[in-house]
């Protein structure tokens, strides 16, 4: 007999997970990134909601319900609760279900270029899940690029979900058979691993040395990497400037060609500024050719060699 409700916002991630939190196990302190996101979510959720009900198709809308509990019960037993962002009704009558998530800018794009099932399959499964709670046949997924650059107004991305019965019977399948193996003390096989899924690596998950001991222990490991959670921070902060850098170099690109097409040698006054053009002609040397046609030993006496270190940062989710 299933005697506890699991929570519908974590019905998608890793049961193995779920249980070890139900059960009150111990992992490593939640790491400070995941808390400033959850933060962030808090911060974006009602900006984000409120511009859906303007931009979505159909509207506008209205928003209500807000944070409105749900319950789920299965076989006359509650199995799952949760607390959805908000419902909006639209001037025909139309009421929709509206989820709002503020992601970084690698998750944006991969939700986008993927699709919600592929891209995050623990939010897909949370909007259809509420969706059956509330009796809707529609949601939507409202997201938004936290780091969208300064210079413009938020990215969003809009997808519409229509609910799935199958989908959801399955769902609630699984869900009442991992709550019984909480509640009978039934140990579940991690169905991840380090090896093949970052998200089941420190900091993602707080109980990787719970269900591989040996992972970080194993120095016959070639893709395991030492732990460092004070470095985390600095590295985000590197690759998001980076990221914003070469963004902005991109559209400063763009409008340099613009003021090219309107500008030629004779200068132009724009406002407090002077534009013009000119021709700048450069000299390179054709590497190459030099080698064919000058001595390796004059050649090796020209060269100057020089060496430095080079920073390599790429996602955990590649190794």
């Amino acid at each position: 007999m299933v005697a506890m409700a699991l929570r519908v916002s974590s019905a998608g991630a890793c049961p193995r997970r779920i249980e070890l939190e139900a059960w009150g196990v111990e992992g490593l302190p939640l790491w400070e990134g995941s808390e400033r996101a959850f933060a962030e979510g808090n911060m974006h959720e009602q900006s984000i909601l409120e511009w859906a009900c303007e931009y979505l198709p159909n509207g506008p809308y209205v928003l209500h319900s807000q944070q409105k509990e749900v319950s789920i019960f299965y076989h006359d037993k509650e199995l799952l609760v949760g607390h959805i962002d908000g419902l909006a009704t639209n001037n025909e009558g139309v009421t929709v279900l509206l989820e709002a998530k503020a992601l970084a800018k690698r998750a944006f794009t991969e939700i986008r270029e993927k699709g919600l099932k592929e891209a995050h399959p623990q939010y897909f499964t949370q909007v259809q899940l509420y969706l059956y709670a509330l009796g809707l046949e529609k949601g939507y997924l409202i997201a938004r690029n936290k780091d969208t650059p300064k210079t413009r107004f938020w990215d969003h991305y809009i997808e519409e979900v229509v609910y799935d019965a199958e989908f959801v019977e399955a769902e609630l399948k699984r869900l009442e058979e991992l709550a019984i193996k909480i509640e009978q003390g039934v140990e579940i096989e991690p169905p991840f691993n380090p090896e093949d899924n970052w998200q089941c690596r420190q900091p993602w998950c707080p109980y990787t040395e719970k269900c591989f001991p040996e992972y970080y222990k194993n120095s016959r490991q070639p893709k395991t990497a030492k732990v460092d959670m004070e470095l985390s921070a600095l590295v985000e902060q590197y690759v998001e400037l980076g990221e914003e850098i070469s963004e902005m170099q991109e559209i400063r690109e763009g409008i340099k060609e613009q003021i090219m097409e309107r500008v030629g040698s004779e200068p132009v006054m724009a406002g407090e500024y002077v534009v013009y053009t000119k021709e700048r002609i450069t000299e390179t040397i054709d590497t190459k050719k030099v080698r064919e046609v000058v001595p390796a030993e004059v050649l090796q006496g020209l060269m100057k060699v020089s060496r430095s270190q080079v920073l390599y940062v790429k996602p955990a989710a590649e190794e």
